[in-house]
């Protein structure tokens, strides 16, 4: 690192001379993408698109300058004023097209600065004097060494920059690689033997913290005392107090430490012991759960004092956060460095636990599982001290696939230990284990067997679903199902409870109670079951109403869905709105049935590959249908005709050109009409087909084929079941006219008889007798048709006794005219 010295504002000329050092060569400029600012610790850090020429100075007391070569820079990238820390701002001085240059500035002096990229990371770390002190203390009046670890260890000072092997982790032999190697750092020959430093050491090992605390103290009173002595008295009472405040469940001391060990920082800014110092305040930190903070004076800890002595502890400490606040991807490589020290660390079996639980939680469970037993196989007693090794071993077996293992060691841990936190869970997994087997009857054992033995946990609640989930008697089921939703209601698995139920009902046809509770789930919160849900109501709705139109309930159908509507319309299932066509059809609601069929081919189009062609086509009979039936010619035309183009082979062509053929006929498009049912009668029309081209025939001035096309309509009508009386009526009645038309009066008197036969009480009986009479008399049959005449002029039927009257009249006429001649 670079030390400059107090300068003055003549820096200008330094930067014109920095402008034109750094502008040679070819330009090609990278990108500050980031400005991070931290008060404590002091530190500005640039991240840049790649590293860069750059140089810091310190201008005064107040401001730093600092030059990059070939860089652009948005004020963007900066924090805005409110997320930047108190007494530290940044701002871009000067640009050019070679040069860009930004000023630091600090409300308090600063007492040092060092700066150094770390990849494509400038950082500036500074030592910030406090604002106001009351009092100096009184190492600081003092004028003596400074004591170094180098000259702790009798070396030789060596270069401010760390050699490469400094640069890497490792641990030093006799030392401890924890904040205790403090200890170590800080025996000197600075403090005489009356000064009290080997009763503190004494006091540190046997872990009397507060005494060696109060020791310190006293020792810190005396006024000979040196200043190096002063600096290592303080440091190790820090550590003490640390230490003492680590160990007990209240935090009122460690809530007060970061004051201290701040203290102590800016006492000494230059003491050896600064990393010491930063790292306590890490853990402080730590303890105090503000792991943001902690996490950033573990950083600069490891990041700006290469080769500290203590660093296997503080890269543990930081691993061991990172992995406990869900960041185990990035706490595993600093593990994995610690655990490769091996044995020459104190804590090695800690470091290799936690490496264990980083593996597991980033789901490499075979490594997870071998550093387990290696921790289980270090002693007889390993697996008594620690449970977590048999429940966590157990579980990384469990995941990694090894079923054998992972019961060995879930059920050890069970046994042993059956009421620590987990042991439910231990034994719901070996349970589970069986199942993956084939091993239903012992799995449900298991699951009994902590329904038995436990009544909370994540373990038995498990148990109670998958024991439900296996079980055939449904009211055992029902009852399981039924104990999770009220015993553990905020449980993910109540909800999944409730589900399991809705399909419980569902299966028993209660498809009302299914629908209920699928309701109820959802006003809860499905949660990640949402999709499964509306799945299920989706299912229930259709069962319930295909039951209801079974049953003739086409009422009470409509009547669910107009409540349901908004709920129904979420579920975007084309046949729970072709049902409901179907309802609106059935009660002549044809406007409703129709805006139903079309939103169900809306949603069928949507899903094409789950519909089908043939389903898409059934919709749209139905719709045209419920167009025709609902008087909307027009758009009825125009839907059948798109379905006989487009669905050739669909199974209600015939129908469908039979309804399409009535439209045209209406319009006296005869002719396209008459095509129409003739394509009806090739695809199996019957009746109703014969009977429209007998009109269409008749229209167009042919009544000896409309007579033919009714002769093979009525045997057809005939043989209907229920016997369309109105029909053959009509079709008789019709016959009758058109045997009249071409001469056949015997026929048509059959036929007038016949149409007698099916008249409803509509129809006037005298009517067909006047008629038969006229078929009788024209064919010649006079006097029974007089007969005919004289019984419809004595009924009450007061036009047509009229008519008979007139008939019999001109016969008698006609009679005595002829027989006069």
């Amino acid at each position: 690192m670079t030390a400059f010295p107090k300068m003055t504002r003549g820096w200008i000329p330094w930067v014109l001379t920095a402008c034109v050092l750094l502008s040679c060569g070819q330009v090609r400029a990278a990108e500050v993408t980031k400005v991070v600012m931290t008060q404590f610790p002091a530190r500005v850090v640039f991240e840049l698109s790649e590293a860069v020429p750059s140089k810091v100075v310190k201008i005064d007391d107040h401001e730093l300058l600092v030059a990059l070569k070939d860089v652009s820079i948005d004020e963007g990238v900066f924090p805005s004023p409110g997320a930047s820390p108190r007494g530290l701002q940044v701002a871009i001085r000067h640009r050019t097209p070679g040069v860009t240059t930004l000023l630091v500035k600090t409300v308090q002096p600063i007492v040092r600065m060092d700066h150094a990229w770390n990849a494509q990371r400038l950082v500036i770390s500074l030592v910030l004097k406090e604002a106001s002190r009351n009092k100096a203390s009184r190492s600081q009046k003092k004028q003596a060494e400074v004591l170094t670890p180098e000259r702790v260890l009798g070396h030789v000072p060596s270069e401010a920059t760390p050699s490469g092997d400094d640069m890497h982790l490792r641990a030093r032999d006799g030392f401890s690689g924890t904040l205790d190697d403090l200890r170590l750092e800080v025996k000197s020959s600075l403090c005489q033997e009356s000064d009290g430093m080997d009763r503190l050491f004494a006091l540190m090992r046997s872990g009397a913290y507060r005494q060696a605390e109060q020791a310190a103290a006293k020792s810190l009173k005396r006024l000979e005392i040196s200043r190096g002595c002063a600096e290592g008295l303080q440091v190790l009472q820090v550590l003490s107090a640390f230490r003492e405040a680590e160990a007990r469940p209240d935090q009122g001391e460690m809530v007060a430490l970061p004051a201290r060990i701040n203290a102590f920082i800016s006492q000494f800014p230059d003491s050896p012991y600064l990393p010491y110092a930063l790292s306590m305040l890490g853990s402080a930190y730590s303890e105090l759960e503000d792991y943001g903070m902690a996490e950033g004076y573990y950083r600069v800890v490891l990041e700006d004092h290469a080769g500290f002595t203590a660093a296997p502890g503080i890269t543990f400490r930081l691993g061991k956060l990172l992995r406990e606040t869900g960041r185990a991807v990035e706490a595993l490589p600093l593990l994995e460095s610690v655990e490769a020290l091996g044995e020459a660390l104190t804590f090695a079996g800690e470091a290799r636990k936690e490496m264990a639980l980083a593996l597991y939680d980033v789901g490499d469970f075979a490594r997870s599982q071998a550093l387990f037993e290696t921790l289980m196989a270090e002693s007889d007693e390993a697996v008594w001290r620690d449970p977590d090794l048999l429940y966590y071993g157990g579980q990384a077996a469990l995941r990694a696939g090894d079923r054998a293992h992972a019961r060995r060691y879930l059920v050890q841990f069970a046994n042993l230990f059956p009421q620590a936190e987990g042991a439910d869970m231990a034994l719901e997994s070996v349970g589970e284990t069986w199942l993956d087997d084939g091993r239903e009857a012992r799995a449900t054992s298991f699951f009994r067997m902590v329904i038995a033995r436990y009544t909370e946990g994540e373990g038995y609640v498990t148990a109670l679903v998958r024991l439900a989930e296996q079980l055939q008697d449904r009211k055992e089921k029902e009852a399981l199902y039924t104990q999770v939703m009220d015993d553990f209601e905020e449980h993910p698995l109540a909800r999944l409870s409730m589900l399991r139920l809705a399909a419980l009902y569902d299966e028993a046809g209660d498809h009302t109670a299914s629908i209920a509770m699928v309701k109820k789930l959802l006003v809860l919160g499905a949660g990640g079951l949402r999709t499964e849900a509306y799945a299920r109501l989706e299912q229930s709705v259709l069962g319930h109403f295909k039951g209801l139109l079974a049953e003739g309930s086409y009422v009470d159908l409509i009547s669910f869905f107009e409540k349901e509507r908004r709920l129904l319309h979420k579920l975007e299932n084309p046949d729970v709105f072709l049902l409901a066509g179907e309802a609106f059809m059935t009660a002549h609601l044809y406007g409703s049935a129709a805006e139903e069929l079309e939103r169900a081919i809306v949603l069928s189009i949507k899903r094409q590959k789950w519909s089908g062609e043939a389903r898409l086509a059934g919709l749209y009979f139905q719709l045209g249908r419920a167009l025709d039936e609902g008087g909307r010619k027009k758009e009825a035309q125009a839907i059948f005709t798109r379905y006989l183009e487009h669905y050739r082979k669909a199974s209600n062509q015939g129908d469908a050109a039979l309804r399409l053929g009535r439209i045209l006929f209406d319009l006296g498009e005869l002719e396209q009409a008459e095509i129409l049912f003739k394509k009806s009668l090739t695809l199996g029309g019957g009746a109703e087909s014969r009977v429209w081209l007998s009109r269409c025939r008749e229209d167009q001035g042919d009544p000896a084929a409309a007579a033919g096309w009714l002769e093979e309509a009525i045997p057809l009508l005939g043989s209907e079941e229920p016997l369309p009386g109105a029909a053959l009526y009509t079709a008789h009645r019709r016959l009758g006219d058109l045997d009249m038309k071409l001469g056949r009066y015997k026929a048509a008197t059959a036929d007038f008889a016949e149409a007698e036969k099916y008249a409803g009480e509509e129809v006037s009986a005298e009517e067909l007798r006047f008629l038969r009479a006229d078929a009788l008399a024209r064919g010649g049959e006079e006097e029974t048709s007089l007969v005919l005449y004289r019984a419809v002029a004595a009924s009450d039927d007061e036009f047509w006794s009229g008519m008979a009257t007139e008939r019999i009249r001109a016969m008698e006429l006609s009679k005595r005219l002829g027989g006069s001649q």
